[in-house]
């Protein structure tokens, strides 16, 4: 492998990250979303952090979802913008 090789390797590489970052964070205010619809009881009240907590856990999940399930998704965008990028 030459230099230029490597480099554009890296750099696709953070393309492809990028894009799933970006995949995880549209399916984060998605999972938010439905997680708030869902009746909330007032028999135990949630303290602050829990709310974090919960939120944390909900990022993580659509991170985790971007990387496994969501695959062909960032791909798609992935290869569109690499199309352009590195032409």
């Amino acid at each position: 492998m030459t230099i230029s090789t490597i480099s554009n390797a890296k750099r696709q590489d953070k393309l492809w990250n990028t894009c799933s970052e970006f995949v995880g964070s549209l399916f984060y205010d998605i999972f938010k979303k439905l997680y708030e619809s869902i009746p909330q009881s007032n028999l135990i009240p949630r303290n602050s952090s829990e709310k974090w907590f919960t939120n944390m856990l909900l990022y993580e999940y659509s991170k985790q979802a971007a990387k496994d399930n969501l695959r062909p998704l960032v791909d798609k965008i992935y290869n569109k913008l690499a199309s352009k990028t590195y032409q």
